[in-house]
């Protein structure tokens, strides 16, 4: 049996994909070969992170996530950027916030 992806899982993948657009992994060394700290990183990434969020809104807006379904994202999501290589306490960090202020309440 072939399983077919459903609504959340793409959810998922697009909230991925977006999140790896928005903070691609430090693979580059950065000044004097230094590789960046997590610090840095989000730093340099607050504006990016910010249109991150205001997608994953628009994602539970437009397809009417429920509690149950906002959960299955958020670890699906976790599940994805693992994966991908993310640092567990970046990832952990990221969710905490995007269910915070993003996933958690009926209207902004």
């Amino acid at each position: 049996m072939v399983k077919v992806p459903g609504r959340i899982d793409e959810i998922c993948d697009k909230l991925s994909e977006e999140f790896r657009r928005s903070v691609p992994l430090q693979t580059d060394r950065g000044k004097r070969g230094k590789r960046l700290s997590e610090s840095e990183i989000k730093a340099s990434s607050e504006l990016a992170l910010k249109k991150f969020y205001e997608t994953a809104y628009q994602e539970r807006q437009s397809h009417g996530l429920g509690v149950i379904g906002r959960a299955r994202v958020a670890f699906g999501l976790q599940q994805r950027l693992l994966q991908a290589g993310y640092p567990p306490p970046l990832v952990k960090q990221v969710l905490f916030a995007l269910l915070a202020t993003v996933f958690v309440g009926g209207k902004r």
